[in-house]
């Protein structure tokens, strides 16, 4: 019974010797199989899940915000810039000849002040007591030239010039003017002026009082003045001119009327030469090219 015993054992365990060694021989031979994505790529697992955009965007630039545009800056010129180095046709000012140069020392002023006023035509008044000689220049390129055919001579009030000025001296202001509007009393004359027509109701304040002192009034609606030029009173002076732009914040007596007029003797203190000269000037002059007159 005993053997019969282990024989059994003996069998059972060759059989499953047996088992053990066919499952062995069935797992060499099955091909390996391939790794699962979990196992491939763990990390994309350990994100959580979350749903998908209701619509895909349309292209990869509309998936991130885009920074602005900004254009590469210039590099700093190390030249300076071309208008830095001042041409003769450009930055120079005209040069002034001898004769205008010594005029404008008279009123204790050079070229610079032409310069600095803008003045592109100029009438000199060279006074001799009551007499006078009148010129003309124009910057012309480089130069201020004299225009020969508007020499001539004139006259200036019958005391002279003065630096001292008060109404009734008979004298004119000595110094640097602008030119203002012309005047006619008849036909309008041909000029780059602003003009005025003087008629019955043009008057010129003289009377330091009032409010319209060294002014131009058409009519007396508001007369506060005891004194007045009325223009059309002065049939030849007034016939043509213009006016001289002295005195124009009206300083208490220091002068009024001050004109460039039609004369043939000495004034009351305005700038005179005869009609036809008058008639030329006022055809040259205008008003674009800031006109002065130079008194000395």
């Amino acid at each position: 019974m005993k053997k019969r015993s282990i024989l059994i054992i003996a069998a059972i365990a060759l059989a499953v010797f047996a088992a053990a060694d066919a499952v062995l021989v069935i797992l060499l031979l099955m091909p390996p199989s391939a790794p699962s994505s979990a196992q491939a790529t763990p990390a994309a697992t350990a994100a959580p899940v979350t749903e998908p955009p209701s619509a895909a965007p349309t292209s990869a630039a509309t998936q991130l915000p885009t920074a602005p545009t900004v254009a590469p800056a210039e590099a700093p010129s190390t030249a300076p810039p071309a208008t830095a180095v001042p041409t003769e046709a450009t930055d120079a000012a005209p040069s002034v000849p001898d004769e205008l140069t010594e005029l404008l020392a008279r009123d204790g002023k050079t070229a610079e002040a032409l310069r600095q006023s803008g003045c592109e035509q100029l009438i000199t008044v060279d006074a001799s007591g009551s007499s006078a000689q009148i010129n003309f220049y124009t910057p012309d390129g480089s130069r201020w030239t004299k225009d020969d055919n508007l020499s001539c001579v004139g006259y200036v009030g019958a005391n002279g010039i003065t630096e001292d000025m008060h109404e009734g001296g008979y004298a004119t202001p000595k110094g640097l003017y602008p030119i203002g509007d012309a005047f006619y009393i008849n036909d309008k004359p041909a000029t780059g002026l602003d003009t005025f027509a003087v008629t019955e109701d043009t008057y010129w304040v003289d009377d330091p009082n009032s409010k319209y002192y060294n002014k131009r009034v058409e009519g007396t609606a508001d007369m506060d003045w005891s004194s007045a030029e009325h223009m059309i009173d002065y049939t030849t002076a007034y016939e043509y001119g213009c006016v001289i732009d002295y005195n124009p914040d009206a300083v208490y007596n220091a002068g009024s009327a001050i004109f460039f007029h039609v004369s043939y003797s000495p004034t009351a203190g305005c700038v005179g030469t005869d009609r036809d000269m008058v008639l030329r000037y006022l055809a040259q002059l205008q008003a674009s090219k800031n006109p002065y007159i130079l008194i000395v």
